[in-house]
């Protein structure tokens, strides 16, 4: 197969370089960062993206950051043959397009890449094979189809589609604008100035332009004579072959040849040593797979004590609606929660139901506080502190965004202000009087506003009124708190960022402007981009950004500074690596080392983060008959503890002082001198999982692909410890053997009919390993060294104490 019909190479990216295809050229990132300005659009080409350029269409690359990539290309005559009809459009765009995972055209790019570097086999034919292996996807793949084409497409998009359609095909034939005009039912003037418009360049100069590439090609890789190749690109003759060339090249097509062929005769002379380009792939691990990852933590205890590390992850944990809390194995995992955990604070929403029975909201002075008073006297006789969020919200439990396992509108319909404001009063004047002034002083209360529905509707109000405003009622129940409660803290509104940007950035500065500032701001953070169509309607889609939460962070301070509210403390109230009750990725070591690498990230920049949530009861259905069920609570309906509580578990017991902060580590020391190093490696999904419903279930989960798959190494060495003598290394491991429910229950074929023999065993083996060994220091050196050997989705916590 000749191999100017198609061809692969590894290129560093120039900027500034400017190309027109006369092929069709695929590009996927191998390192670095890259512009592709194409069609008259800049596209920010990240690491491992994918975009594809369709023939006849120049791009240019602009703004390089150490880019290298891999660079798959075919002729227009291959494309025709394998084709066989008119179609010849592809669409790959990895940085905008989420309707495709991209990962079966990375999958070939790195086989391509590895033999292109390494050489291993003695011919063209395996690299020939991946090629037509790629150009199979495409045509399989991604095609755009037609109707999706005429919905999305404009009318001028449509028609310069067509006309690249008809050069394309037609390249190595006579090419007439005026049978073009004919057969798209405009004049050849119409045509001509359309074209012009998008391309800048005329249509018979841009022909020739491609047939001329088109032909450089051929001059280099072919032994086709000068007649021949003037015939395949479409000229006419030699003649009119020679003029064109000369044109655009400068020089006439045989001495080009001949000067291409004597720099090539002359580098082969030179025998230059190997490209650059792939010994450094070679160095990444490009030849044999992705190499394992090492990371080297350094700490010199002398100069380095440590600054006082906040904690607030374990403030306060999200329960759930007030009345499940009325419930015996719910108030169960509330006590162990605190006891095991030292939660301060208990969430609790929808206090306002009709579950509650408080009132029917149609009358005024007749309250009923019977079962508001059973949770609250069961908290406050266990010395639990009640964090009461007084807005509305619906009873349910999700699948993903809009996908329901239960929904239930539970608040009370209060027909005017009056009758809200009525029942505000005299709840807090029911808790003074029965609790006392000083324990209600250490109570949290926030007003929360539904961040998905807004209050534009009627159905989603705190109460009846024509002229409704949210931030009055914000106001009144600020005044209430302030009048009844001074001591205590009272917040809101719990919005999202970027969604709820002009309403916050608006309801925060009507809080300065009338004195009624906040004691705290609250926020959701759940990692998902807020997107609107036309009709005004609001969906949520996972976000493909690895640092999400931190950016979320970044905006909400750049929001808080522009309001005036930059010292007000900042409560992120609820927080998951997901909305979904039903994803067994809640119950793996996944979540773990999200939650740690997470908190690691932000802990510095928020004063509370509530972890959502405690305990699976709150999701319980018909259809939670697993021992796990894909739910957000920290322990199962059976208290049997899953990852991301000893993630909870690991981080409550680093030191007060932050000695060092990586990529995978938290290194701290407590005040008798003890080292905490809490170790973790958080792997990143593959794109393709952002394509899937949220609601993984088992055959899900297990088919799960994530970036890192190679072990991570954390060399550590401590320098100048104060003392000599023998130290201590006790290790504690959470993976996938040591501490995860789910792989526990593997082993079980995930039965669902346990007996409670079975369950206590679950229960008691579900724990992470506890291994120790020693090292001895000598005098002179006090240098500790040791490594940690982590895999995916691992946590380490290593306590490194010294007995003299």
């Amino acid at each position: 197969m000749d191999s100017n019909r198609m061809n692969y190479s590894v290129q560093r990216a120039a900027a500034g370089e400017e190309n027109i295809g006369t092929g069709l050229l695929i590009m996927c990132l191998l390192e670095g960062e890259m512009t592709l300005q194409y069609q008259g659009e800049r596209y920010r080409m990240k690491r491992e993206d994918v975009l594809l350029i369709n023939p006849g269409v120049s791009y240019t690359i602009r703004d390089v950051n150490h880019a290298v990539y891999g660079e798959a290309s075919f002729s227009i005559r291959m494309i025709t043959e394998v084709l066989q009809s008119n179609r010849k459009f592809f669409y790959c765009n990895s940085v905008v397009d989420n309707s495709h995972s991209y990962q079966d055209l990375r999958d070939i790019f790195f086989q391509l890449t590895v033999e292109y570097i390494s050489r291993t086999h003695q011919s063209r034919c395996y690299m020939d094979s991946l090629l037509l292996k790629l150009l199979d996807c495409l045509v399989e793949h991604y095609q755009p189809d037609q109707k999706a084409m005429e919905i999305y497409e404009t009318e001028n998009d449509a028609r310069m589609r067509e006309i690249m359609q008809y050069i394309i095909t037609n390249l190595d034939q006579e090419i007439s604008l005026n049978e073009l005009a004919e057969k798209m039912f405009v004049s050849a003037s119409t045509l001509s100035r359309i074209f012009k418009k998008n391309t800048g360049e005329y249509f018979a100069d841009y022909v020739m332009q491609l047939r001329v590439k088109n032909a450089v090609s051929l001059l280099e890789h072919s032994g086709q004579n000068m007649l021949q190749i003037a015939v395949a690109c479409g000229f006419a003759n030699s003649a009119s072959f020679n003029r064109a060339f000369r044109k655009i090249m400068g020089v006439t097509p045989t001495e080009y040849r001949e000067a291409y062929q004597s720099s090539r005769e002359q580098e082969e002379k030179i025998s230059a040593p190997e490209p650059d380009i792939c010994k450094e792939l070679r160095q990444k691990g490009y030849e044999f797979g992705k190499k394992e990852r090492e990371e080297m933590l350094r700490l010199d205890l002398k100069n380095n004590q440590g600054r006082k590390y906040q904690k607030p992850w374990n403030l306060m944990i999200n329960i759930g609606p007030i009345w499940d809390l009325n419930q015996a194995n719910v108030q169960f995992h509330t006590l162990y929660l605190n006891e095991q955990l030292h939660f301060q604070y208990i969430r609790l929403w929808n206090v306002f139901s009709r579950k509650m029975m408080i009132n029917n909201g149609k009358t005024i002075g007749q309250y009923n506080y019977d079962a508001v008073n059973q949770v609250l006297d069961f908290l406050v006789q266990h010395r639990l502190k009640p964090f009461l969020d007084l807005g509305r919200r619906p009873d349910t439990a999700l699948r993903s965004f809009r996908n329901e396992v239960f929904f239930e509108e539970q608040y009370i319909p209060f027909e005017s202000r009056e009758n809200w404001e009525c029942m505000i009063e005299d709840f807090f004047s029911h808790i003074v009087s029965r609790y006392g002034q000083e324990e209600v002083s250490g109570w949290v209360f926030e007003l929360s506003r539904d961040c998905i529905h807004g209050d534009s509707l009627p159905q989603y109000r705190l109460y009846q009124e024509e002229q409704y405003d949210f931030f009055d009622a914000w106001r009144y129940l600020w005044q209430t708190v302030k009048k009844k409660i001074p001591a205590a803290r009272f917040g809101g509104v719990t919005g999202i960022v970027v969604k709820d940007w002009k309403f916050l950035l608006d309801f925060y500065k009507r809080c300065n402007t009338e004195n009624v500032r906040p004691d705290y701001v609250s926020f959701l953070m759940f990692p998902y981009d807020v997107r609107s169509n036309q009709e005004t309607q609001t969906t949520r889609i996972l976000s493909q950004d690895k640092e999400y939460e931190e950016n979320q962070i970044r905006e909400i301070r750049k929001l808080l500074k522009q309001t005036g509210m930059e010292e007000t403390p900042l409560y992120i109230t609820e927080w998951n690596n997901t909305i979904s009750n039903r994803n067994y990725l809640n119950d793996s070591c996944y979540r773990a080392a999200y939650i740690v690498k997470k908190a690691a990230a932000i802990s510095e920049q928020v004063d509370m983060l509530g972890i959502m949530g405690g305990t699976d009861w709150v999701s319980s259905h018909m259809d939670t008959v697993g021992i796990v069920n894909g739910g957000i609570g920290l322990l199962t309906k059976d208290t049997i503890r899953k990852p991301a509580y000893f993630a909870v578990d690991f981080l409550n017991q680093l030191g007060d002082y932050l000695l060092a902060k990586g990529e995978n580590y938290i290194a701290t020391r407590k005040e008798n001198g003890d080292i905490y190093i809490l170790c973790y490696y958080y792997s990143w999904f593959k794109r393709s999982y952002f394509l899937e419903e949220e609601d993984v279930d088992l055959r899900k989960y297990h088919s799960l692909v994530f970036e890192e798959e190679e072990p991570l190494h954390l060399n550590i060495r401590l320098e100048n410890l104060k003392e000599s003598g023998e130290y201590y290394l006790k290790k504690r491991t959470l993976n996938r053997r040591h501490g995860s429910i789910l792989n526990e229950w593997e082993e079980f074929q995930y039965d669902v009919r346990l007996t409670r023999q079975d369950v206590k065993y679950l229960q008691g083996i579900s724990f992470p390993t506890l291994s120790q060994s020693r090292k001895v220091v000598t005098k002179g050196n006090h240098t500790l060294d040791m490594k940690v050997t982590m895999e995916p989705h691992e946590i380490s916590l290593i306590h490194i104490f010294c007995r003299t």
